[in-house]
Parts: structure tokens; sequence; C-alpha cells
């Protein structure tokens, strides 16, 4: 009886924690973080190209029309600009 309480306690602990992000969340949260209105925390439209270098550039649709372009070079420095 200890022993199946002890692992009911265990698992009712670890069910929140399961939370994972979406790639549109992310792209979203960044964009918000660089200072840029991004209304519903999530964007579509998502596309994306890295070149021979390692530089990222990626292109998004926020849930307002307004669309972004997010640059990341290959050392990890990220930019973020209005498209329109």
């Amino acid at each position: 009886m200890k022993r199946y309480l002890i692992v009911l306690l265990a698992v009712m602990f670890m069910i929140p924690a399961a939370h994972a992000v979406t790639k549109a969340e992310d792209i979203a949260t960044t964009i918000m973080l660089r200072g840029h209105a991004c209304p519903g925390r999530t964007v579509s439209n998502i596309s994306e190209r890295e070149d021979a270098s390692g530089n990222k550039t990626i292109q998004a649709t926020c849930a307002d029309g307004a669309r972004y372009q997010v640059n990341v070079s290959a050392d990890g420095r990220v930019t973020v600009q209005r498209l329109n």
C-alpha cells in the first residue's frame, strides 16, 4: 500500500511538466522578445532557409497579418525585422 501511494504521488507531480513549445510559439516569442508585437503568441506561413555558412533566415506571419524575418547568424546572433 505504501509503495502504491509513492508511485501515485510521483505520477501526479510529473504530469504538468509535459507541455512542449511548438516551433510557431518559439518564433513568435523571439519576435516579441526583440520588441515587436505578435498577437496570439504563435505564427503561421513559416519558411526557413539556411546558407552554406550556417546562417538561417526565417520568415513568418503573426495573427494580425504582420510579416517578420528572423535572421540567426552561424554564431547565434538573432535579429528581427518587419517585412510589411
